[in-house]
């Protein structure tokens, strides 16, 4: 597996390229956000992956694509499953499967102690199905690349990591201009989430009807039972 040190050999791997992939803006994110270097050089978790922050989530490796460890990896990047994450990594992002919005993964093994959490290695991937990762397009991250990223502004990592022929404008607030079949998407995402919305609530009334209805059934058995002991308890007086 090939290690990236450096902001040229980033660039040279085409991870996170070309746009509408997310992983670079991915990484400029995790690096900022995620990961503290301390004076030791030992890479310090900012976030907890063991609790789902910003849609971490477990992976386990089956396909043997990271080496073999008793320590659990932890993967981010999936735009489908958060809405935790900043928008100038979410924004191009089209819904769709059949496209490369949503294709890169970071990926970490991670440490928890009772002090502090720690990276002990951090990966970048990207799928080459829905299903599973590309093993040739896997790379180990180390300390000294995130250090480089940290000291730099969004704007400046993509213009030096991004490469010559995938050379975009960037806007002063650094975020893509959107392209027509990503515009066309967002009304399509918005449609799909009110589309959810409406199911749900459907859901919640029928409980709630449902609820009320047991609710009668229940009186209607009480006032039985009590009219057929106060019918007995008179026909046995007369008796």
């Amino acid at each position: 597996m090939q290690t990236l040190n450096y902001l040229s050999d980033l660039r040279e791997s085409r991870f996170g390229q070309p746009p509408p992939r997310h992983g670079l803006n991915l990484l400029w994110w995790f690096a900022h956000e995620c990961v503290q270097i301390d004076p030791n050089g030992r890479m310090i978790a900012l976030c907890n992956p063991a609790n789902g922050d910003f849609g971490f989530s477990l992976f386990h490796n089956r396909e043997g694509l990271l080496p073999y460890s008793y320590l659990p990896y932890y993967e981010v990047g999936n735009l489908h499953i958060t809405n935790s994450l900043p928008d100038y990594v979410t924004d191009d992002d089209t819904g769709f499967l059949n496209d490369d919005s949503n294709t890169d993964r970071i990926i970490v093994l991670f440490r928890s102690h009772w002090s502090t959490s720690q990276f002990d290695r951090i990966y970048v991937t990207q799928h080459s199905d829905p299903v599973n990762f590309d093993q040739n397009h896997t790379y180990c991250i180390r300390t000294k690349l995130i250090k480089a990223i940290k000291r730099l502004s969004r704007n400046k990592f993509l213009r030096k990591t991004l490469n010559d022929s995938y050379q975009i404008t960037i806007e002063p607030h650094c975020r893509r201009s959107q392209s027509p079949s990503a515009a066309q998407s967002r009304p399509v995402k918005s449609e799909l989430n009110q589309s959810q919305r409406t199911h749900s609530f459907i859901n919640d009334v029928c409980k709630i009807c449902r609820c009320v209805l047991l609710m009668f059934v229940l009186i209607f058995v009480v006032c039985f039972v009590y009219n057929l002991r106060q019918y007995l308890q008179n026909k046995l007086t007369y008796l």
